[in-house]
C-alpha cells in the first residue's frame, strides 16, 4: 500500500449487472435519465480506486433481534418520494407496530416515526417470541457470487452492537432512563441480545468467505451519554465477545461510533478491533485526529476527520483545510474517511466539488513515501 486509504461512504461498490456482470456503483444499473449526473461523474472518477463491499446478511435487526419470520412490512409510497415501512411483529401476546420512514428505497438510512416498544407490556410481548435463527440466514456461498476480476471484493456482514438491539426498539429517552433506574433488566437483555448475535455469527463464519464483521451504534452509550461504569457492562463485554467470535474465524472487525469518542478509544485497542471510525473533530466529536492517533498508537486503524455536514455545507477551502489538518499527524493506521453517506436524493454542483476537492486534496497529501 502506497497510500493512506480513502473511505467514501457514498462510494462503495457494489455488484451491478450492467457493469458487464462485474462490480460497480448502483447507478449504473439506472437508466441515464434517472442518475444523477454529479454522482454519476464522482463514481466514473473513483471507480477504479475503489474496493467493492458486498453485503452478506446477518438479519440482525433493532427490535431485540426479532427472528424476521416473525416480522411483516408494508411499504407506502409518500410525497416527495419518501417511503413508509410499516412493520407488524408478531407475538405470542399481541401484535406490535413500528413504523419507519427513509427519503427514498436507495437511501438506508431511516426515521423512526413509532417504536415498537412503549410500555413495559409491549416489552413482555417482544420477549415473549420464541428465539430461533432469522430465515435465510446462511454463510456466502463463494461459487455463486458474481465475478470479481479485478479482485477488489470484500464481504461484510453488518450487526448492531447488542447493546443497541434492546434500545432500538423503544424512545432514546426510555431507554436511558432504564439504563438508570433498572440497569439489571437491561443487562439482561442485552445479554440475550448478545447470545442471539454470536449464534447468528455461528453461522455466518462457519465457512470461509466474510472478510469483515462491521459492529454499530455504541455512541448511544458514549459518556457522557451514560457513565463508564454503563459503558462497560452494556457494550465493553459483549463487543469484545463479538471481536474474539470474528476473530476465531480469521475475519477482521470494524466498529463504528459517532460523537465523543476520545475517552473509549483506550478501551476500543482493548476490546481488540481491527477498524475504527469515525474520528470526528469538534464540534461534530471531542478529538482531532492527530491526537486519536497518538492516543492508540498503531494498535487499531482509524477512520475520519472529514464531517458530513461539512462536504454538503462548506466550502472547497474548508474541505482543503480540514484534509490536511487530518494528515498533520501520525499517518500510521489512518484512513481519510468520511463520517456518513449523504442522504441528499440529488448532489448540488457545490456538493460534487466539495467530494472533488477532498479526492484532490487526499491525491495530493496521501503518499505514504512523504
Amino acid at each position: 500500500m502506497d497510500r493512506v486509504p480513502l473511505d467514501i461512504q457514498d462510494f462503495n461498490g457494489h455488484y451491478s449487472p450492467a457493469v458487464e456482470g462485474w462490480y460497480g456503483f448502483p447507478s449504473f444499473s439506472e437508466p441515464e435519465e434517472k442518475r444523477d449526473p454529479c454522482r454519476a461523474e464522482l463514481e466514473q472518477r473513483l471507480q477504479d480506486k475503489c474496493t467493492v463491499q458486498h453485503s452478506v446478511p446477518s438479519w440482525v435487526n433493532r427490535y431485540f433481534i426479532t427472528p424476521r419470520q416473525r416480522i411483516r412490512e408494508k411499504i407506502e409510497q409518500k410525497t416527495s418520494g419518501r417511503v413508509r415501512i410499516i412493520r407488524e411483529i408478531d407475538t405470542p401476546k399481541g401484535v406490535l407496530t413500528a413504523v419507519v420512514e427513509r427519503y427514498s428505497e436507495s437511501v438506508g438510512t431511516i426515521w423512526t416515526l413509532k417504536y415498537p416498544v412503549e410500555s413495559r407490556e409491549d416489552m413482555d410481548k417482544i420477549r415473549s417470541i420464541p428465539w430461533e435463527l432469522p430465515s435465510g440466514l446462511d454463510p456466502p456461498d463463494l461459487d455463486t457470487l458474481p465475478p470479481d476480476p479485478r479482485d477488489r471484493r470484500v464481504l461484510y456482514t453488518y450487526i448492531s452492537s447488542p447493546v443497541i438491539c434492546v434500545a432500538g426498539m423503544m424512545e432514546m429517552q426510555s431507554f436511558l432512563m432504564m439504563c438508570a433506574t433498572d440497569l439489571p433488566l437491561i443487562e439482561e437483555l442485552t445479554e440475550e441480545c448478545l447470545d442471539r448475535a454470536l449464534q447468528i455469527l455461528d453461522v455466518l463464519l462457519s465457512s470461509p468467505g466474510i472478510d469483515v464483521v462491521w459492529i454499530g451504534g455504541s455512541e448511544w452509550l458514549t459518556p457522557p451519554m451514560a457513565s463508564p461504569d454503563i459503558y462497560d457492562r452494556l457494550i465493553q463485554q459483549q463487543e469484545s465477545r463479538l471481536i474474539a467470535k470474528a476473530k476465531e474465524s480469521g475475519a477482521l472487525t470494524h466498529v463504528h461510533c459517532h460523537g465523543n469518542v476520545r475517552e473509549i478509544l483506550p478501551l476500543v485497542v482493548q476490546r481488540g478491533t481491527d477498524y475504527f471510525e469515525p474520528v470526528e473533530p469538534p464540534p461534530y466529536g471531542d478529538v482531532e485526529f492527530a491526537e486519536a492517533i497518538e492516543k492508540v498508537n498503531g494498535a487499531v486503524a482509524l477512520g475520519g476527520n472529514i464531517e458530513l455536514a461539512l462536504l454538503e455545507n462548506g466550502s472547497e477551502v474548508e474541505i482543503g483545510r480540514a484534509v490536511q489538518t487530518a494528515f498533520h499527524g501520525n499517518r500510521r493506521g489512518m484512513v481519510l474517511a468520511t463520517s456518513a453517506a449523504s442522504n441528499l436524493p440529488v448532489f448540488t454542483d457545490k456538493v460534487a466539488r466539495n467530494y472533488h476537492c477532498l479526492i484532490d486534496q487526499w491525491e495530493e497529501l496521501s503518499s505514504l513515501s512523504c
